[in-house]
Parts: C-alpha cells; sequence; structure tokens
C-alpha cells in the first residue's frame, strides 16, 4: 500500500451528526422529482474555481491557544478559526491543487476572512463590541454604547484622552448572554443607528455551544502497545451545524474566505488533528460590497467606526501602530485618509500561537485585539467616497505579513464626531 493511500485510510473520520447530514442530502437529491426541486441554500456552491471559498467542516475544528498541555490543564473551551489557520488551509489546498511548492512564497497569497455563512440569513459577522446585552429573558434588550465625554462632575484617566464609550440609554436590568454572531443586515442596521431587536438578533444571529465536542484521547507506549499510565487528554471541537441541529437536510454554517488565488472543489485539512473540511467554491457576489450611499455618509458624516470582523495585530496592544502620540495616523491600505483616534469598544485581549513550519519551531505568543472591537476616529483629510474604498472589508493590521494572513478585517461606518470634540 502506498504512502498516499496509508494517509487517507487514516484520515479522521466525520462527526455522525455532519454524516448523516450529507447522507440526507445525497437522497434527496436522488430521489427529487423534476416538478417539486430539492431547496436551495441562499448561494449555491460553484463548480468552477473561485477566490471567494467556503468552507465546511466535515468534523468539529480544532483549535488550540498555544498554552502547556499537560495533565495539569484542562482543555481549551472550542475556538473559532483564527484567520491564520484558514489562511494555511487554503494556501496549502491551492499549492497542491496546482504543484507548487510547499515553501515561504505561499505567504503572500493573502487572506480575507473568515466570516460566517448562513444557509438561511446568509452572511454573519462578529457581534459589535459597542452592542450590550442587559436585562432576563423574555425582557432582554440591545442597547447601544457610543462615545460621549463624562459630564462635569465625572471623569476618568483614559489613556491618551479618548473619549469614554458609554450606554445611550439608561440600564435596567442585569447584563445578559445573547447571540454572538449578527445577520451582515442587522449589523448594517445598528450602524445606521436604527433599533435591533433581542429577538430578532437571537433569530438571525449564532452562538457557538459553550461546550463543543469533547473528546478523551490516550497517548500510547509503543514499546508496549497499550496506553501510556498518566496520558489522558482532552480536546473540545468547535461544532458549527449546532444552529440546525434538528434539521438533516441541514447545511449547516460553513466559513466563508476570500483569497487572491482561486480554488477548485477538493477536500482540506482545517486545525488540528488533520480534520477534514471541504472546499465550496462560491459566486463572487456573496462577498458583501458597500451598500449604496455608504460611502458617501462617511464622507458627509467626517467620522468613521471601524469594527474588526476579524481579530487584528497591533504593535501597541489595543490601538493601531500606524498611529502617532496623538492618535492622527493613515491606514497603510488607504495612503490617501488620515484619521484621529477618539474612542474604543473592546472586549479582552485572546492568546495567539502556533507552529513555524520553516523554523522547526512553535510561534512566540501574541495578543489579538478580538473581532468585534470598535475603533471611531475624525477623519481630517481624505473625506471622499474614492479615498475611504480602500478600507472597506480591508485587513487594517500593522505589519504586511499579518494583513496577508487576513488579520484585522474592518467595516466602516458613519460616524459623527461630537459638535464640541471636532
Amino acid at each position: 500500500m502506498s504512502k498516499k493511500r496509508k494517509k487517507r485510510k487514516n484520515a479522521p473520520t466525520l462527526n455522525p451528526n455532519k454524516a448523516a447530514r450529507m447522507a440526507a442530502n445525497r437522497d434527496a437529491a436522488g430521489n427529487a422529482s423534476a416538478a417539486t426541486p430539492p431547496a436551495k441554500p441562499i448561494e449555491q456552491a460553484e463548480t468552477a474555481a473561485s477566490a471567494i471559498v467556503a468552507l465546511d467542516p466535515l468534523a468539529p475544528v480544532i483549535v488550540r491557544s498555544g498554552r502547556p498541555f499537560d495533565d495539569q490543564a484542562g482543555p481549551d473551551a472550542p475556538r473559532f478559526p483564527p484567520p491564520s489557520t484558514v489562511a494555511g488551509c487554503l494556501r496549502t489546498a491551492w499549492a497542491r491543487e496546482t504543484g507548487q511548492d510547499l515553501g515561504l512564497h505561499l505567504r503572500k497569497v493573502a487572506i480575507s476572512g473568515p466570516l460566517l455563512l448562513d444557509r438561511d440569513n446568509g452572511l454573519l459577522v462578529p457581534k459589535p463590541a459597542d452592542a450590550c446585552y442587559f436585562g432576563a429573558p423574555p425582557s432582554t434588550v440591545c442597547m447601544r454604547a457610543q462615545p460621549r465625554a463624562f459630564d462635569a462632575d465625572s471623569g476618568a484617566d483614559l489613556p491618551d484622552e479618548l473619549l469614554p464609550v458609554q450606554l445611550t440609554q439608561k440600564v435596567e436590568g442585569k447584563p445578559a448572554k445573547g447571540p454572538q454572531w449578527w445577520s451582515l443586515d442587522d449589523f448594517l442596521n445598528f450602524r445606521r443607528g436604527k433599533q435591533v431587536s433581542f429577538c430578532h438578533l437571537s433569530k438571525r444571529g449564532w452562538s457557538p455551544s459553550p461546550e463543543g465536542d469533547r473528546r478523551t484521547h490516550v497517548a500510547i507506549d509503543r514499546k508496549r502497545g497499550a496506553a501510556d499510565e498518566g496520558r489522558l487528554f482532552q480536546t473540545q471541537g468547535l461544532m458549527l451545524e449546532d444552529k440546525h441541529a434538528g434539521d438533516a437536510a441541514a447545511n449547516g454554517l460553513r466559513l466563508l474566505v476570500r483569497s487572491d488565488e482561486a480554488l477548485g472543489p477538493a477536500l482540506a485539512h482545517l486545525g488540528g488533528e488533520r480534520r477534514l473540511a471541504a472546499i465550496e467554491p462560491q459566486a463572487s457576489r456573496v462577498w458583501p460590497e458597500p451598500p449604496r450611499d455608504w460611502l458617501e455618509s462617511i464622507a458627509a458624516a467626517r467620522g468613521l467606526s471601524l469594527t474588526l470582523l476579524t481579530p487584528g495585530i497591533f504593535a501597541e496592544g489595543y490601538r493601531p501602530g500606524w498611529l502617532n502620540s496623538k492618535l492622527i495616523g493613515t491606514p497603510p491600505i488607504a495612503p490617501d485618509v488620515r484619521l484621529q483616534l477618539r474612542a474604543v469598544a473592546i472586549d479582552r485581549w485572546q492568546a495567539h500561537s502556533g507552529w513555524d513550519l520553516a523554523a522547526k519551531r512553535p510561534r512566540p505568543m501574541r495578543k489579538l485585539a478580538p473581532a468585534g472591537a470598535t475603533y471611531w476616529f475624525r477623519i481630517l483629510e481624505g473625506a471622499s467616497s474614492d479615498a475611504l474604498r480602500p478600507l472597506w472589508l480591508a485587513n487594517v493590521s500593522d505589519e504586511e505579513q499579518d494583513r496577508l494572513d487576513g488579520f484585522g478585517l474592518a467595516l466602516p461606518s458613519a460616524w459623527r464626531p461630537p459638535a464640541n470634540q471636532e
């Protein structure tokens, strides 16, 4: 038996729920008559190669944080795949498809994403950090926070004289849990200043299961062919099909990614333990474009917010390194725009590590600004739709390689700075 055939034989088995759904889809396709065609998802996968692809995990995705993994530490909580994990998956698949060497030149293939593609509600994006949930069900509400100066008798030691981000309404009740991913339409309405109901967000949004898919493993003593005493460990995989677990014909959720290079239908390994994922080419229209007059409204407001849809990596921790000591600077991907940072809403940093294939050693841990972090800027120069267009769904991390890897995907929206703060 060849080495290649052995590798396929030892590939991980499919998640039973996923396998059942795939079988149901095949049966439905085979038995459907011409008069009653099967229901189509919101976007059908393309058969030709495309730069826009969906990754359909065929088993729970294992992504670790890089912390020590020993008999004293439990398993990491299920993690959404960071951009670098998806970038490695797609770059390797492209190299195999085209016969390219797995060399350092692959790192120059740019990646944008991942986001989520839902068969019912289209594109999903992370909840913005300036949206807060309060109250117990069924009275839970989603409240908005905005940059606003303190009252005359209040103050804080905010760094760099940034404006505080405060709730726009009085709070009644305790903070509540809610969907961590929103429909893109709901996100855009929120940025337009419209009120979005918690019930609506819950129906169209998604949150990962906190338990995930937990599995217990054991290390084998090669000499004895038996379990190595004290070498038990566990992993927790992220399951993207929880939302439609009761629907045998559902496609579930998929990761949506844009790449510099086109890919055709294929299987690839995503994350740890060589878990399989199906690459499904998508039509170019699946990747969102700015809504009508969106960029013009930003230019008219002379201010904008940037919300990270993937984690960002910045030299100064919470803020971009392209800002000077006065918080003024030009984003690398929009050289005609000059901005001044006025406020930030951000959650706790996330640890990120990995394995350096070239150096054959672990990568140093870095702190990520989490997805959902929102930055408010005044526009000092470049308040035109043409100058602002490069900011639409662009990677705004400091270093070029981090941008190529997909870190810091940002969505700009109009924000009008307070009159007394301009």
